[in-house]
């Protein structure tokens, strides 16, 4: 799944689907731009999912390793990467048939998925 939602309204909606989802397990690649107060946002994705953190390939992208210390603040694990395409390629390479993979955060990061 892929949803450009990137504000407090719409990732509250994204993520109570995902929760709601049949899965065995959440994989979710999350980007987001420098700009954007990321806090508010980071405490509604859930604890329980393994997070591929990335950097949009814009200038504006935030640094994953960025993203990846601040979404520890809220609890939320994962490892960052040098791209969308190399977290995307690793979480799908990590799916178990009954897995839920999710792609996120910014426009521009779900723009180089699709």
């Amino acid at each position: 799944m892929a949803d450009s939602a990137h504000n407090e309204g719409g990732l509250q909606y994204v993520v109570r689907y995902l929760e709601s989802c049949p899965k065995n397990k959440l994989h979710i690649v999350l980007g987001f731009v420098n700009d954007k107060d990321i806090n508010k946002i980071l405490a509604f994705f859930p604890k329980i999912a393994e997070y591929y953190f990335v950097k949009a390939n814009i200038p504006r992208g935030l640094d994953a390793s960025i993203l990846q210390q601040k979404a520890l603040e809220y609890g939320l694990k994962g490892k960052s990467y040098s791209s969308v395409r190399k977290g995307f390629t690793v979480a799908k390479q990590k799916m178990q048939p009954d897995d839920v993979l999710f792609v996120g955060g910014s426009i521009f990061v779900v723009a180089e998925i699709l």
